[in-house]
């Protein structure tokens, strides 16, 4: 085959994928979503045997089965999306497959990129696998599978969606070291490009799973902490979080961490395994001759909304949002959080109290407001974004929710 007739047969071809990419949607993309959603439902049989094996507790069973559940959720919304896309025009199809594979064995020999196909084959096999084959088989095809995804990824190490779903499939086979790493780089890579705090929220929490599952109980609530400063609503991280403090003997975070679990589920949920692990934190304080009334503890939650000019901060800007005595300069409570949204969700709570001052159900009023600091200085400077005080009446409810607007100079 001459270099000419070669170019000739290529320039075709790309001229019937241009009308093919504006004409259809990626073959490839669904297979792949169809292979995700194999694994999950592999992963929801496994883990209902596991749990009725007594493998798994009912805390345990139900974190995992809630996240596989959303994962499986969204991969199937895509999957529809994807279909109703609509199919490519036979000739386009034809003429397409024709020209290419008189030029693939060329191409291929030429520039090379044989392990994806070798990739696609692998998982387009391992869902009849992991229906028919032995467990010995399985374990054989998921790791060739596996490790030929990761060294075509190492290929291109800004496939942020890639490295995303190889570290979710090594979660979901419990691999969770190796997920652990992949994690990191999705991480890195969310923190090199736009950040969104939910997602790093998400990811920081998968990453304080990995690391649980590994017996790594402290580094685990460290990212489990780290993802609910991103997000304050992460509902795996608040329920992590309780079980780890309470493991810990840190028994009034944990009822802390469970009751603000609780306070977020549908009116309609089921909270009684909530109420169950509440009530046994009660009970260890209890013993220590500690008196932890849950509904004493005070929650002020505040909206805060930032100048549409928020995105041209510095990166050391942070964000602090203060409660203090009316009159008092020293805070009673303050969170410190990232600027990466412009809207956010803060939650002033007695676990963020600094100490000296006591905590947020000390108190029958108090101030909130919020700042912005160009330098990431606690103490506030000229030029720094301010909210006006509120007033909060502590004596009226447990849980307040207000609004905070934070205004340039």
């Amino acid at each position: 085959m001459s270099i000419w007739f070669f170019i000739v047969m290529l320039l075709v071809a790309v001229a019937f994928l241009v009308l093919a990419v504006w004409a259809g949607h990626s073959h490839e993309a669904r297979d792949s979503i169809a292979e995700a959603i194999d694994i999950h439902k592999s992963r929801l049989a496994s883990l209902s045997k596991a749990h009725q094996d007594g493998e798994l507790n009912d805390f345990e069973y139900q974190q995992f089965k809630t996240e596989t559940e959303r994962a499986l959720l969204e991969d199937t919304a895509r999957e529809t999306r994807q279909v109703s896309q609509g199919r490519l025009p036979w000739v386009v199809v034809a003429g397409s497959a024709l020209i290419i594979s008189a030029s693939s064995y060329y191409l291929y020999g030429q520039w090379g990129h044989a392990e994806g196909v070798q990739v696609r084959a692998d998982f387009e096999s391992l869902s009849e696998v992991i229906q028919n084959g032995t467990e010995a088989e399985i374990e054989r095809h998921v790791e060739r599978t596996l490790s030929g995804y990761q060294a075509m990824l190492e290929n291109n190490r800004d496939d942020l969606e890639g490295w995303f779903r190889l570290a979710s499939m090594q979660m979901e086979l419990g691999q969770y070291d190796v997920a652990q790493s992949s994690y990191e780089h999705v991480l890195t890579l969310l923190r090199s490009g736009s950040r969104n705090a939910e997602d790093e929220s998400a990811i920081l929490a998968y990453l304080g799973q990995t690391l649980w599952a590994q017996g790594e109980d402290d580094a685990a609530l460290t990212r489990f902490e780290q993802a609910l400063q991103f997000h304050a609503q992460n509902t795996m991280a608040l329920g992590f979080a309780g079980r780890l403090t309470y493991e810990g003997g840190d028994y009034e975070a944990s009822v802390r961490y469970w009751t603000r679990l609780k306070q977020l589920a549908n009116p309609e949920a089921d909270t009684r395994l909530i109420d169950e692990f509440i009530q046994r934190a009660q009970v260890e304080l209890e013993a220590q001759g500690i008196d932890f009334d849950v509904d004493s503890l005070a929650i002020i939650r505040a909206q805060v909304r930032l100048p549409i000019a928020w995105e041209g901060l510095p990166e050391e800007a942070v964000l602090f949002v203060y409660a203090r005595a009316p009159g008092e300069r020293m805070p009673i409570v303050v969170k410190r959080l990232p600027v990466l949204e412009r809207d956010v969700l803060v939650p002033l709570t007695d676990a963020d109290a600094m100490g000296p001052t006591g905590q947020l159900s000390d108190y029958s009023e108090v101030e909130v407001l919020a700042r912005v600091s160009f330098s990431g200085d606690a103490e506030q400077s000229a030029g720094d974004w301010v909210s006006p005080v509120i007033a909060v009446d502590m004596t009226e409810e447990t849980d307040h929710s207000i609004e905070l607007m934070v205004s340039q100079p």
